[in-house]
């Protein structure tokens, strides 16, 4: 199978090539281009004294997932290096929050025999964990050669990948075979693998990863205040987490409808902190007066502009309700692993793909709601108007947010006994 796919990828290269030069050098690629040939690598020896860890996450939300992995190696193998890509670009802006939890950051490589080869000689690593999908045969296949143990973590498998899955056996069969175990978010996807031909002993369940996530800075984790936000000493707060450009406009037509019925303060806090300008001036337009975070402006506000790092998660904790972002428009949606685990009662789009079975099974457990666009108001003023319905939400999503964490120690236990550390 790997070497068909080798010749089916020289076949393509020399018929794709002049495609390929106008997508390497759009305005969107180009930038991470190099690195992913290998620009800046470093050369790596044997590592001393403790396993090299290398692990891998395709973008953003695969990225959020390897969090509280990283975290958990770095507490009980204190003695690991670990090595951490991604792939996207907002994988690479997600990764920028973990340079000071792992030993190097690299580009991913494109899949090219010679080129994954050369990583791997000069990074050396002990193991390679994948975290939830981004299977290239190459990769895999000289880990596999070069005997050096893969783990794919996080791993889920859909009803619609199963298809395509069983359809093209003769190359994932041979592909998933090469991992030494593949822990899977459900039994179900568990389940789906053993149908593919994988071997029983080599596939489990651990749970799904981003139960575990914390926040980036524990220090960032004490109690909050109002006053410390410059926020009202009494009414009720809307805080929208990890807004995207087209979602501040349906929160602030809403805010207005909204405020006109309660005593309601609003916290906007763009994904891009270097929107505040752009969200304050959008703001003004329709007569509301805010402050910016940013610019550490003095007495109580009604509307914050959230535009600093590292701070969500304590307006969280002040939050009578949680908006995730990312969800009304399409961007895959953001954690709500952190609002739930506060005890906030929390709302989202449906572009959720990114945390797509939390979201899915807070809703069913009845800890979250789902809003659109067209419904938005309507949703948070049956909220806002119903205290009791919102702590019982709050008190839901807390609770199963807590019955469901534990995956990283169990992955702790999987990797210990793969590196016999």
């Amino acid at each position: 199978m790997f070497l068909t796919y080798n010749i089916i990828q020289l076949l393509a290269l020399l018929l794709l090539w002049p495609v390929l030069v106008l997508w390497a050098l759009s305005p969107r690629h180009r930038g991470r281009i190099a690195a992913r040939l290998g620009a800046g690598l470093p050369k790596l020896g044997k590592s001393k004294g403790g396993p090299r860890i290398w692990i891998h996450a395709l973008s953003m939300g695969e990225a959020a997932s390897a969090l509280p992995l990283i975290t958990a190696i770095r507490r009980d193998i204190p003695q690991a290096e670990i090595i951490f890509s991604t792939t996207t670009r907002g994988g690479s802006q997600y990764a920028r929050h973990l340079a000071d939890k792992v030993d190097y950051q690299v580009a991913f490589p494109f899949d090219f025999y010679w080129l994954v080869k050369r990583f791997i000689k000069r990074l050396n690593p002990d193991l390679f964990i994948l975290i939830e999908t981004d299977f290239w045969p190459n990769i895999l296949g000289q880990m596999w050669a070069m005997g050096i143990p893969a783990i794919l973590a996080n791993g889920r498998i859909t009803a619609n990948s199963f298809k395509n899955y069983r359809r093209a056996s003769f190359i994932f069969r041979p592909l998933f075979n090469s991992f030494s175990f593949l822990s899977m978010q459900m039994e179900a996807d568990a389940g789906r693998m053993i149908d593919l031909g994988v071997p029983p002993a080599k596939v489990g369940c651990c749970g799904n990863l981003k139960y575990d996530l914390q926040p980036f800075n524990g220090p960032k984790n004490r109690a909050a205040r109002r006053e410390d936000f410059n926020l009202p000493e009494t009414g009720l707060i809307l805080v929208a987490g990890s807004t995207h450009r087209g979602e501040e406009e349906i929160i602030i037509n809403s805010y207005i409808t909204l405020a006109a019925k309660y005593k309601l303060a609003l916290v906007i806090a763009p994904r891009d902190t270097g929107r505040g300008a752009e969200i304050a001036a959008m703001l003004q337009r329709r007569g509301l007066n805010c402050a910016r975070r940013s610019q550490r402006n003095t007495g109580p506000t009604s509307i914050l502009v959230l535009d600093t790092l590292g701070e969500l998660i304590r307006v969280y904790s002040l939050a009578d309700l949680a908006f995730v972002g990312g969800s009304l428009v399409p961007q895959g949606g953001h954690n709500p692993v952190e609002p739930a685990s506060l005890g906030r009662a929390v709302i989202f789009g449906p572009h959720m793909e990114d945390f797509a079975e939390i979201s899915r099974d807070l809703c069913q457990n009845q800890a979250a709601l789902g809003v659109s666009a067209d419904n938005f108001t309507t949703v948070c003023a049956n909220l806002l108007a119903d205290k009791n319905q919102r702590r019982e939400m709050g008190e839901r999503a807390a609770r199963f947010i807590l019955t469901n964490q534990g995956a990283a120690g169990r992955y702790i236990e999987i990797i210990k006994k793969i590196i016999h550390a």
